[in-house]
């Protein structure tokens, strides 16, 4: 018998324990955690010899970059990162700069031109942002940085998330979310669509009181 892995939130589906075999259930079939599509399950492999292989495979360092290939910050990328900061600041209670990363957040935001283009555009800039990061994780391996791998899985699974809601938007258009609420975690980006919120974040394990409803 065969088990899937939901590559959101790692819920487990196991043949052998359902009624139905996960290859047939119908395609609208969501995960029962955090409601990813069930084109977002993968099949588990050997994880015993996955991990042998993990133990034994060697990091390579990663020269630094050199100058030529570093670049500005556009605004909207210093508005998400003095965000994300701010967060970082009210989990340890530092309200003084959490407040001014905000502002800087909001300043940066504010300043920034608007995003302009057909639904195609969103779309394809969002499979350009899951490109960067698969690029951004295969650093943080080689240089063993355990904080960023973390974020950057967090951001994998969001960014992953999002873009196949947006496809099914696209094909469903509004009955997709008629009659029903948006929320989004406040701190790692899970989206979800329905009547009330996990209990807990499935990515980040954050409680619920982080995922805030969309108005």
């Amino acid at each position: 018998m065969k088990k899937y892995r939901c590559k959101i939130c790692g819920y487990i589906y196991d043949d052998a324990k359902e009624d139905v075999k996960f290859e047939d259930l119908p395609d609208d079939w969501t995960c029962p955690w955090c409601g990813a599509p069930k084109s977002m399950f993968e099949l588990i492999e050997d994880e015993s010899s996955t991990a042998k292989t993990e133990e034994t495979e060697e990091v390579s360092p990663v020269e630094p970059e050199e100058e030529e290939h570093l670049r500005e910050l556009d605004l909207y990328e210093k508005s998400f990162i003095c965000s994300n900061l701010a967060k970082a600041c009210e989990k340890q209670y530092q309200e003084e700069a959490q407040a001014f990363l905000q502002e800087l957040a909001d300043y940066f935001m504010e300043k920034s031109e608007k995003i302009t283009g057909s639904f195609d555009t969103v779309i394809s800039s969002i499979q350009e942002d899951i490109s960067l990061l698969e690029s951004a994780m295969t650093v943080a391996e080689n240089i063993q940085d355990r904080g960023a791998k973390r974020v950057l899985t967090w951001a994998t699974k969001s960014t992953n998330l999002l873009n196949v809601l947006l496809k099914t938007y696209q094909e469903k258009g509004l009955d997709y979310i008629k009659d029903t609420s948006i929320w989004v975690c406040d701190i790692c980006g899970f989206i979800y669509i329905g009547e009330e919120p996990p209990k807990v974040c499935p990515i980040c394990k954050v409680p619920s009181f982080k995922i805030l409803e969309v108005a």
